[in-house]
């Protein structure tokens, strides 16, 4: 089980590192973002993690996430919703939905969650 842990957030900090690379920063306390994009790392339910890239503030509503799980990233775009904010790939059938510092990622074909409790780390 140790092994899979470390596996599991050596992959998370990998993703992180790549995203990182690519132009986007690490994630600033909510009071600094609005001006450039961000990055976050998720700790979720069982020790999992994931990595979202984020637009600038300005641009939430028009402009993809980068989201990072498992050793893939997909590009998710942003959906009306009435509280928190709501990412979707109908292609890759995954929903990333948060609010606040949290968030759920779900398989859109079943409309089950696959990380829950998942908390800015």
């Amino acid at each position: 089980m140790k092994r899979w842990r470390t596996a599991a957030l050596f992959a998370a900090f990998a993703a992180l590192a790549a995203l990182t690379l690519t132009g986007w920063p690490i994630a600033a306390p909510a009071a600094e973002r609005g001006d450039a994009p961000f990055v976050v790392t998720y700790r979720c339910d069982g020790g999992r993690w994931l990595a979202v890239a984020y637009p600038a503030f300005r641009d939430a509503r028009t402009e993809p996430i980068r989201l990072t799980w498992e050793g893939r990233t997909v590009l998710l775009t942003p959906t009306r919703v009435a509280s928190g904010a709501r990412y979707v790939n109908a292609a890759a059938s995954l929903e990333w939905w948060s609010k606040g510092t949290g968030g759920t990622l779900s398989r859109l074909s079943t409309n089950r969650p696959l990380l829950t409790g998942c908390v800015e780390a």
